[in-house]
């Protein structure tokens, strides 16, 4: 099978309810590099228009979040007779399953690993309005590992979170709403069971692939359904923490208010019980200034982790330090310059974060969050035409943005177009939810955001 004239089926690799996939080489490419092909082909008629709605939303998905280096890069996404086709990195690796079956049981030092490579990559994937909903260890692969020269070791590879086809956009209207129930079998979160995941739900996956990993015994038999709770600590093949086994518990919580609410939340109470990510395995990483070997193969993310946990614990120097040794490392970071620009609107260094966010949007044009801060940055100095043209940019790729569309109307009004600046207060009173509580929520962030 030929795509495009470009991409060449190698052999099949795995099919499921909505598709087939197969290992592919990219023939455009002297190099002949290998891809994936992912072929929509429902195995039932029945939901077969969801079926295709899931797969043009992973392709959506992809496109958006594949910067990412432990996110799979989309390469391609087209039509081809009657099938759809979408084409992406291939990750060369094993799944955490497949290590499951092949090694035995993790133990609570690859438990810590896991959380700590992988909580980043659900960080990212949060703060652009993305729920997972799909997380278990057959969509985590761990690239091969990288054998150092001269002698110098091996590195484990990092973890990489695959198939996003059950992802799902939030706006601030969809929140709280039923939608459909999607995910897989013992993983789900009591709340997504009933339509209405959150980002939390993406935490208690996470909670379930750990006590799977730790027991190698099926969410379904750690779960007392007679007594209502998590009995996993029963089954387990090593020994674990209190603490780790606490943070675990709480991941579990099957009430999503007892439930850690971010993934900051998780990596603040892993760094105050003294949990390090040992990155080399037995090897150390170089102190002061000199980043690791390491650390630069990874484009300086364990110094953003470092910056964004700094900024939690009120540490606001600490964390612009942390993210400028992440973009020294690797100046193209836009994650970093994002962070940065969060931490000096903080501090009310306004002209440096205006620099920052200028910086993210010329690195990731698509960066919505990027956008919309310029907005309210340019309004706070009276540059109405730019405030105007980064709010409309912002909302050309998120469309429902209800605060966004509030504060357009208001900057369009400081440039004079009173009918233009109706025509967006309209829009922004159309995008608010149902609920007069969240509405005012909503409003009332607006304000403040703007009177700062």
């Amino acid at each position: 099978m030929l795509l495009g004239d470009r991409y060449r089926a190698i052999k099949p690799i795995g099919q499921g309810g909505f598709g087939k996939t197969f290992l592919a080489v990219d023939e455009y490419k002297p190099s002949l590099p290998k891809c994936v092909i992912k072929q929509f082909f429902p195995q039932s008629s029945a939901n077969a228009e969801k079926a295709a709605e899931l797969f043009r939303r992973e392709a959506i998905r992809l496109d958006e979040l594949g910067q990412h280096p432990q996110i799979p890069e989309l390469m391609a996404h087209f039509q081809e007779g009657e099938q759809q086709y979408l084409i992406q990195e291939f990750i060369d690796g094993q799944n955490l399953e497949q290590e499951l079956v092949g090694n035995g049981a993790f133990t609570e030092s690859q438990i810590q690993e896991l959380l700590w490579d992988l909580l980043p990559v659900l960080e990212f994937v949060h703060e652009r309005q993305v729920i997972h909903r799909d997380i278990k260890p057959e969509n985590i692969i761990r690239r091969k590992s990288i054998t150092l020269p001269d002698g110098g070791g091996e590195i484990k590879g990092q973890l990489v979170l695959v198939d996003f086809g059950a992802s799902k956009v939030i706006t601030d209207s969809s929140l709280g709403k039923t939608g459909t129930t999607i995910g897989s079998a013992g993983y789900v979160a009591p709340e997504q069971l009933a339509g209405r995941a959150v980002p939390a739900s993406d935490l208690y996956n996470l909670g379930v692939t750990c006590i799977y990993l730790l027991t190698q015994v099926a969410p379904f038999e750690l779960f007392d359904v007679v007594e209502g709770n998590w009995v996993w600590r029963q089954y387990l093949q090593s020994n674990v923490s209190e603490d780790l086994g606490i943070i675990i518990d709480r991941l579990l919580a099957p009430n999503i208010s007892e439930r850690y609410q971010s993934v900051s939340d998780v990596l603040k109470e892993l760094e105050s019980v003294k949990y390090q990510k040992n990155f080399a395995g037995s090897g150390s990483q170089t102190g002061g200034n000199n980043p690791s070997l390491l650390t630069k193969m990874l484009g300086g993310i364990p110094q953003v982790i470092k910056g964004r946990i700094m900024q939690e614990f009120g540490k606001t120097e600490e964390a612009i330090a942390a993210y400028d040794r992440a973009l020294k490392i690797r100046p193209h970071n836009y994650d970093a310059w994002f962070k940065k620009a969060e931490v000096c609107y903080q501090l009310k260094r306004y002209e440096e974060a205006i620099f920052c966010y200028e910086k993210v949007v010329k690195l990731q044009p698509n960066h919505w969050q990027g956008w919309r801060s310029l907005g309210v940055l340019f309004y706070q100095f009276n540059r109405y035409e730019k405030s105007v043209e980064s709010y409309f940019k912002s909302l050309d790729i998120q469309p429902e943005q209800p605060m966004v569309w509030l504060w357009l109307s208001l900057a369009i009004k400081k440039s004079g177009d009173e009918q233009k600046a109706q025509m967006c207060l309209e829009k922004a009173r159309k995008s608010l939810p149902e609920s007069p509580v969240e509405s005012a929520e909503i409003l009332w962030r607006a304000w403040e955001k703007l009177i700062r």
